[in-house]
């Protein structure tokens, strides 16, 4: 139900009309629905700016401020883009709620409201499977607003309240569903709105056109949950963030770019640790390890004997599948490619459940589910960490899985890497599959 509630509310880009350097503060609630009553769940704000974009035009730049799990830093900032179907620069607001182990992605409206030229009293209209209706105008925070509802055909989901006068969100308050038909409000109210003077405007719109193209460098598709830059993406970071914090003083940028400027210190030691590991392992033996399978037996060593064999640790659990999905599809294609030619891929499941206990089942289960979900061709052991930590433990180390080892026929590691593969889906796993190739030519099988 969440899913389909929540895509309903994904917003068409408004025409900005807010003077430059308009700025607007947002606080918002969720709240769980309970027994008892509602609980709260997660509390987090919204910083607006509009920023000059050539002639009277504005776009609006936007930040996020999450207490607790949330996004990554770069998908906490982006730019709304008035008027404009330019999805590659434009970034719609999202919070990101973790709820019985699963993230959510639940997309927020825009601080302005996109069909401000329909509201009058009576009126209604759709937008697809949404219906909109205005009940009439009332004074809200001091502000004269029009009252929209917005149903869809699983009733009404949000109530906003508009001013009138600027069409900017006033309230918003919002039912939604996520896990087992769990019931949450979603609670925001504009806390203050004020115009920023023209040399300050002028420094922030700078800070933020930097961090922009730090975020559009990136690349990123806008609802990756973690940050794994590659050592180019650091670099090239890097070089630009420390004049981006010092310009940011003194602005409502200030805490977005210390945040960033902490992760990518992090980030740095993250590479230098992977690489350290890479070092370690490749050239030498592979640690011996024994292959556990969910039923409880073990793949015979025969079956890795004159074998190049590649490893993928990854927590492989069914319901709280996240994409992309540790790249299993791509992995799955390769097997079917190369397995015929002397390759063996084992998945191997972490998940410290398989160490024992009632949760084990559970593990097990979870497992089975993402099996026959993706239809996967190749074996998956199961691992409580012990054999993660005999190569080398990449999460310890701020490496979040996958990790991926190739082995070749005489037991010695030939390829090390964490992380996800860069993919372009002409190619998949093309650097994997360049290693595994490798391998299979040093005993002269094609």
């Amino acid at each position: 139900m969440s899913s389909l509630m929540i895509g309903l509310m994904l917003i068409v880009p408004a025409v900005f009309n807010l003077p430059a350097g308009t700025e607007l503060q947002y606080t918002g609630t969720l709240l769980q629905q309970t027994k008892t009553g509602p609980r709260e769940a997660k509390t987090f704000s919204i910083y607006a700016v509009s920023l000059p974009c050539g002639d009277s035009a504005t776009h609006l730049a936007w930040s996020l401020d999450e207490q607790g799990d949330g996004w990554s830093w770069p998908e906490r900032f982006g730019l709304l883009l008035s008027g404009s179907s330019n999805t590659e620069r434009s970034r719609s607001l999202q919070l990101l709620h973790t709820h019985d182990g699963k993230q959510y992605p639940l997309p927020l409206r825009s601080p302005l409201f996109e069909f401000r030229e329909k509201l009058s009293a009576p009126a209604s209209w759709n937008d697809g499977l949404v219906e909109y209706s205005v009940s009439g105008k009332r004074t809200v925070n001091d502000r004269e607003c029009w009252i929209v509802n917005v149903d869809s055909r699983l009733g009404r989901s949000q109530s906003l309240a508009v001013d009138a006068a600027t069409g900017i969100l006033v309230t918003l308050d919002e039912k939604l569903f996520m896990g087992q038909g769990d019931e949450f409000q979603l609670k925001i109210e504009l806390q203050f709105q004020r115009t920023q003077p023209a040399s300050d405007l002028e420094n922030s719109h700078v800070v933020f056109d930097s961090l922009h193209q730090i975020q559009l460098s990136l690349t990123r598709s806008g609802d990756q949950k973690n940050v794994e830059l590659t050592a180019e993406q650091l670099k090239s970071s890097q070089s630009t963030i420390g004049k981006i914090q010092k310009m940011s003083e003194a602005t409502p940028w200030s805490r977005l770019t210390a945040v960033i400027s902490k992760d990518l210190i992090q980030q740095e030691l993250r590479l230098e640790g992977a690489h350290a590991l890479a070092k370690k392992f490749v050239g030498q033996p592979a640690p011996p390890f024994s292959l556990q399978l969910p039923n409880g037996s073990h793949i015979p060593p025969a079956e890795l004997q004159d074998k190049v064999v590649v490893l993928h640790f990854w927590e492989y659990r069914g319901e709280a599948l996240v994409e992309p999905y540790g790249q299993i599809g791509y992995l799955d294609f390769l097997n079917n490619k190369r397995s015929k030619r002397g390759v063996k891929v084992v998945g191997i499941n972490v998940d410290g459940r398989f160490a024992g206990g009632d949760k084990s089942k559970a593990a097990t289960l979870s497992l089975k589910k993402i099996q026959e979900f993706m239809n996967l061709g190749y074996d998956v052991a199961v691992d409580d960490g012990t054999i993660l930590t005999q190569f080398g433990d990449p999460p310890s180390l701020g490496s979040p899985l996958p990790l991926w080892v190739v082995i070749g026929r005489d037991g010695t590691v030939v390829d090390y890497h964490i992380g996800f593969y860069k993919i372009r889906p002409d190619e998949g796993l093309k650097q994997l599959d360049d290693a595994v190739v490798e391998a299979l030519r040093r005993r002269g099988r094609p």
